[in-house]
C-alpha cells in the first residue's frame, strides 16, 4: 500500500464525514476534497478537470433544460389532476398516487413530481381522516425506483453511463436499466401497497392538524399607535384565546420580554412573534391595530393591490443559500422577494425572521414582486409549491406543446440507439431555442449547477482512485472477503456498499467511489462489467433508510412530519426486496 492511497483514504473519510455531518453543501466538499488531491500531488490539474467536461455530466444539464420546459408548459400538473380521481380505500388511492408518479419519474426530476403530488395527497387525506405519513414516503420511494427504469430517469444512471463511456465500455442503452427498474418499481408498489399502511406510521404534522390544511408559518407583527391593541392586555385584545395562532416571544425596543402571560400590557412598537396558519395570520394582520412587520417595499398592501404574489417555496437540498441566515441573503436584490413566514417541522429558536438560518425543506411563504418570474422561477434554490395557476407564464398553445413533442422524438431516437442520448438532448435544447420556446437566460437558470458540480468534483475522486490503484488495491480486498460466496457474493457485497455510501452522503458521489472498484473487480474476475456497473447504478438510487440519501426523502421528511426511525422502518425491508431483485435479475440476465 503506496503513500498515495493511504492519504486519499484519508481525504475520502474526511469527505465523508462532512457529507453525513452535512457541514457545508455537498458541491463545496467535493470541490475542497479534489482541491487537496490537486495540491498534493495525488491527481494532475488536468485529470481534476475530466469529469467537467464528461458526456454524463454534460448530459445531466442539458436534460434538466428539456425537463424543464416540459414542467415549465403545465402539462405535467394537469395530466396529474386529471389521473388522480378519489380512492374508495386507502390502498386504492395509494395505487393510483405510486403508478402515475413512477412513470412520470422515468423522464422528469422526481423532486417537481413530488412536489406536484404532495398538496392533492394532502387534501384526500384531509377528506378521509388519514395521515399523509401513510402517503407521501411511498411517493418518494415510488418516484426514486420509477427514476431507474431509463438512462435519463436519474442522474446517478447518467453519471455511470458517462464514466463507462469514458473508459471505452459501451455505456447502458436508453431502456437497459429497465430489466431492473421495471420489476423493483412494480415489486416495490406491491409491496407498499399491501404491507405500507401497516409498516408506517401514524404521524400528524403540525399542518395535518389544522382544518384547511396548511402550514404553521411563523411571522412578525409590530403593535400600532391604536385602542384595539395598544395598552390592552394580551386577553382583552383577544390574542390570547385567540386559538389559531400562538404567540411565541415579544420584543420591546429590542428586547426580548422574559416574563410575560395573559396580563402583560402592550405598547406601541412591541413586536410579536407569532405562529399560526396562514389564514389565521392574514386575519389578525387585517385587524386594527396590528401590522406585519415588513420593509415595506413588499407590504400587504402591494399584496392585496395585485402588485406582488404570495408564494410558498421549500428550500432543496442543494441550495446556495442554506447555511446562511434569511437576513444576509438580501432577497431583494437577489429574487425582488421578501420573506414574509417561514414553516420548519420543529420550532425556530431564533428571536427574529432575519436571524433564522436557512435549512434544507424550510418553506419560506414570500411577498414575490414583478421580477420574481425572472430572477428565480427556475433556479434550483427552492421549489415553488403554491401554484395553483401558474402565475408567471402564459404560453401559446405551440409553445407549451412543442417541449413535450420533442422530448418524445428525444426519447425514441435514443431508445433506438439511433442518436446517442447525449447528442439528442443538445439537439433539443438548440430547438428550444432556436424557436424561442425558451431564452438563453431561462435554460440557464434551469441547469442544476450544484448538482453538477458535485458530479464533476466526484469524477475527479473517481479518477485519482484509479491512477492511484486506491480503487484495485479496495477491488482486491473486497474479492479475498467473499470469493468463498463467489460471483454471487460479489454482487451482493458491492451492492450493500454502495447502498451504504448513497445513504450517508450523494447518490452521484456513491456512484463515483464504487464505479471504479467494481472496474477493477471485473478485471480481477475476468467477467463483464456491465452487471457490475448496473449494481452500482441501481444500489446508488436505492435511498430508502434515510431521510439525507436523497431530495425526495427529505422533502417528505418535513412535509409528514417523520421520525428519523420512520424511514428504517419501512426502508429496511424496501431496500433488501429491492437488493433481492436486483441481484436476481443482474445474475439471470448478465452472468
Amino acid at each position: 500500500m503506496t503513500w498515495e492511497i493511504i492519504a486519499l483514504g484519508l481525504i475520502i473519510v474526511v469527505m465523508m464525514g462532512a457529507l453525513i455531518k452535512e457541514l457545508a453543501p455537498p458541491e463545496i466538499i467535493l470541490l475542497l476534497a479534489l482541491g487537496v488531491l490537486v495540491v498534493s500531488g495525488i491527481l494532475s490539474f488536468s485529470d481534476a478537470l475530466t469529469g467537467f467536461t464528461n458526456q454524463g455530466m454534460l448530459t445531466v444539464g442539458l436534460l434538466c433544460i428539456v425537463a424543464g420546459s416540459v414542467q415549465r408548459s403545465g402539462l405535467v400538473e394537469t395530466f396529474i389532476n386529471r389521473i388522480l380521481s378519489k380512492g374508495e380505500t386507502q390502498r386504492q388511492s395509494l395505487l393510483r398516487i405510486l403508478i402515475p408518479s413512477s412513470i412520470l419519474s422515468g423522464f422528469l426530476n422526481n423532486t417537481p413530481i413530488v412536489a406536484t403530488f404532495s398538496p392533492l395527497v394532502r387534501q384526500w387525506c384531509e377528506r378521509h381522516n388519514v395521515s399523509p405519513s401513510k402517503f407521501l414516503l411511498p411517493l418518494s420511494y415510488a418516484t426514486i425506483t420509477g427514476g431507474t427504469m431509463t438512462l435519463i430517469g436519474t442522474s446517478t444512471n447518467l453519471v455511470v453511463h458517462g464514466m463507462l463511456v469514458e473508459r471505452g465500455y459501451d455505456g447502458f442503452s436508453f431502456f437497459q436499466l429497465s430489466i431492473i427498474g421495471v420489476p423493483i418499481t412494480i415489486g416495490l408498489i406491491i409491496f407498499i401497497v399491501l404491507l405500507g399502511p401497516v409498516l408506517l406510521p401514524d404521524r400528524t404534522p403540525p399542518s395535518y392538524l389544522l382544518k384547511d390544511d396548511r402550514k404553521r408559518f411563523m411571522m412578525e407583527f409590530v403593535v400600532g399607535n391604536t385602542e384595539a391593541y395598544h395598552l390592552k392586555t394580551i386577553r382583552s385584545s383577544g390574542l390570547w384565546t385567540e386559538k389559531s395562532i400562538e404567540i411565541k416571544d415579544i420584543y420591546r425596543k429590542q428586547k426580548r420580554q422574559l416574563h410575560w402571560d395573559e396580563k402583560f400590557i402592550l405598547q406601541e412598537g412591541d413586536r410579536l412573534w407569532v405562529k399560526g396558519t396562514l389564514d389565521a395570520l392574514a386575519a389578525m394582520e387585517r385587524k386594527e391595530g396590528i401590522e406585519h412587520h415588513s420593509s415595506g417595499q413588499y407590504g400587504i398592501n402591494k399584496l392585496r393591490d395585485g402588485e406582488n404574489k404570495l408564494l410558498e417555496v421549500v428550500v432543496t437540498h442543494y441550495s446556495s443559500l442554506l447555511f446562511q441566515t434569511i437576513g444576509s441573503v438580501s432577497f431583494t436584490d437577489r429574487f425582488d422577494a421578501e420573506v414574509a413566514g417561514v414553516h420548519r417541522h420543529q420550532d425556530v429558536q431564533e428571536s427574529s425572521l432575519n436571524d433564522i438560518p436557512v435549512k434544507p425543506g424550510d418553506t419560506l411563504l414570500l411577498l414575490a414582486g414583478p421580477q420574481f418570474e425572472e430572477k428565480t422561477l427556475h433556479h434550483n434554490e427552492f421549489t415553488v409549491l403554491t401554484k395553483k395557476e401558474n402565475p408567471f407564464f402564459h404560453l401559446p398553445s405551440w409553445k407549451a406543446v412543442l417541449p413535450v413533442v420533442l422530448m418524445s422524438a428525444m426519447v425514441v431516437l435514443s431508445a433506438l440507439q439511433i442518436v446517442p442520448i447525449f447528442y439528442a438532448s443538445l439537439a433539443v435544447t438548440g430547438l428550444l431555442l432556436l424557436l424561442r420556446v425558451m431564452t438563453v437566460k431561462e435554460a440557464v437558470d434551469y441547469i442544476p449547477i450544484p448538482i453538477l458540480l458535485v458530479i464533476a468534483a466526484a469524477f475527479g475522486v473517481g479518477e485519482a482512485m484509479l491512477q492511484t490503484g486506491a480503487a484495485a488495491f479496495g477491488a482486491g480486498q473486497l474479492i479475498n472477503w467473499v470469493q468463498p460466496f463467489g460471483i454471487i457474493g460479489i454482487f451482493i457485497v458491492i451492492y450493500i456498499v454502495t447502498n451504504l455510501f448513497t445513504e450517508m452522503i450523494t447518490n452521484n458521489a456513491a456512484a463515483i467511489i464504487m464505479l471504479p472498484i467494481s472496474i477493477e473487480a471485473a478485471g480481477l474476475l475476468d467477467i463483464d462489467i456491465l452487471p457490475l456497473a448496473v449494481i452500482v447504478a441501481i444500489a446508488a438510487s436505492a435511498s430508502f433508510i434515510t431521510p439525507i440519501g436523497y431530495q425526495t426523502n427529505l422533502f417528505v421528511y418535513h412535509q409528514a412530519g417523520y421520525r428519523f426511525t420512520d424511514f428504517m422502518r419501512l426502508g429496511i425491508p424496501v431496500s433488501f426486496f429491492v437488493m433481492l431483485i436486483t441481484v436476481t435479475i443482474t445474475w439471470i440476465v448478465w452472468v
